[in-house]
């Protein structure tokens, strides 16, 4: 699998996951260039530091929910204001163990969010990502 994404940004606090993650991401040659941060806060900075310096933005942000200082949710909300110009081409996935179909029916809730990937991360996963199908029937 090689796929045309130049910059993912990989936002999790589990450095169990993310080394995981990472391996099979640079393995499959998702992407050209990953960055990693564990919590929300430290890429809201990032993403409005490199909009202002005129820089590439990530086209997919993979983004856990749990986290200390900016959890998932704090992040979605904290992105859906801030002055990014081009949102509209970032994919923001949202990484869960979580099946509970409340917090499903919350995920769906941010028109923001393109789909969701109940963990761990799988080769299927990102083939899909790079084919443009759904993982999950996120959209109704």
């Amino acid at each position: 699998m090689i796929s045309n994404y130049k910059k993912v940004y990989f936002i999790d606090d589990d450095p169990i996951f993310v080394f995981i993650s990472r391996k099979l991401i640079l393995e499959q040659k998702f992407c050209e260039d990953l960055v990693v941060f564990e919590n929300g806060k430290l890429a809201i900075e990032d993403l409005l530091d490199i909009e202002n310096k005129g820089e590439q933005l990530p086209e997919i942000i993979f983004l856990d929910l749990t986290m200390p200082v900016m959890n998932g949710w704090e992040f979605l909300a904290s992105y859906q204001a801030a002055p990014i110009t081009s949102k509209n081409k970032i994919k923001i996935i949202v990484m869960s163990s979580s099946i509970n179909p409340l917090e499903i029916d919350l995920i769906k809730s941010y028109p923001i969010v393109e789909d969701y990937i109940v963990k761990p991360l799988t080769p299927a996963d990102l083939n899909k990502i790079i084919n443009n199908n759904p993982i999950n029937e996120l959209k109704d």
